[in-house]
């Protein structure tokens, strides 16, 4: 596989953005305002810092909506024979290993927590009667219950008894005529 297959985003000419910008007679704060974007975002597309997009792709994509403010063709505000390569392709490429990693350390704990720890579960899902777990449909084991409402309405019919035994027992020496 090629380097353009992996990385099929054109380079950004920085500099003919910067000329169009300058042409329309706008600040890069004006611009800014007008895009959406930050001043170090307008900054970069016109190729003078680094770093204020998460991505490669979200940076061309702005740069799309500046081209289109700036009235800039796309075949002049962008190099389609050439990708930007070096920086952006390591940066896909690390991030998509740290996702594989993330997945099986997450596989791992949630094999662990199953299998060994279920209590653990119990207080994550913060339910007592078996639930489900988001990640693998994964079906968890918990602790039945007390049988609380049963205990509160046996207390409460023996509370209401007994008020009635003493209103029963005590009624005729309040009916004192």
């Amino acid at each position: 596989m090629s380097d353009k297959q992996n990385n099929p985003l054109p380079k950004i000419l920085g500099e003919r953005f910067k000329d169009a910008r300058e042409k329309m007679g706008l600040s890069i704060e004006e611009l800014a305002n007008k895009a959406i974007l930050s001043n170090s975002q307008i900054r970069q597309i016109e190729g003078k810092e680094q770093g204020a997009f998460y991505s490669a792709a979200i940076k061309y994509s702005s740069a799309q909506k500046v081209a289109k403010i700036l009235e800039l063709p796309e075949d002049q505000a962008f190099d389609i024979s050439q990708t930007d390569l070096d920086h952006d392709s390591q940066e896909l490429k690390e991030q998509k290993e740290l996702k594989e990693i993330e997945a099986m350390l997450a596989q791992k704990m949630i094999n662990e927590l199953q299998y060994e720890r279920p209590s653990l579960i119990q207080k994550i899902i913060g339910k007592q009667t078996s639930a489900q777990l988001p990640l693998q449909g994964i079906e968890v084991p918990q602790a039945n219950r007390p049988k609380s409402i049963l205990k509160r309405s046996v207390f409460l019919l023996i509370l209401i008894v007994g008020i009635g035994l003493c209103y029963w027992l005590l009624n005729p020496y309040f009916n004192v005529s």
